[in-house]
């Protein structure tokens, strides 16, 4: 039996965060801006970030953005 916890793709990960953008986009609820700041830091923190290491510093951009966003809600 394994004991590991299986992986999401992060592939998935990305489509989860831009359903919630497009959420909050049209809601502006404030749960949603949770959501979003939690599926950048699962995107950062999943073990293949690196296979889209052109958007590193964007994805901190964003997690900054949305983070300071949350803030002010």
């Amino acid at each position: 039996m394994n004991a590991e916890s299986p992986t999401i793709d992060i592939c998935y990960l990305e489509a989860w965060l831009e359903k919630f953008i497009s959420s909050y986009n049209l809601s502006g609820n404030k749960q949603l801006l949770a959501k979003i700041c939690l599926g950048i830091n699962a995107i950062i923190q999943h073990d293949d970030f690196d296979q889209i290491a052109d958007n590193h510093c964007s994805y901190y951009k964003m997690k900054n953005y949305w983070f300071w966003r949350y803030q002010i809600a």
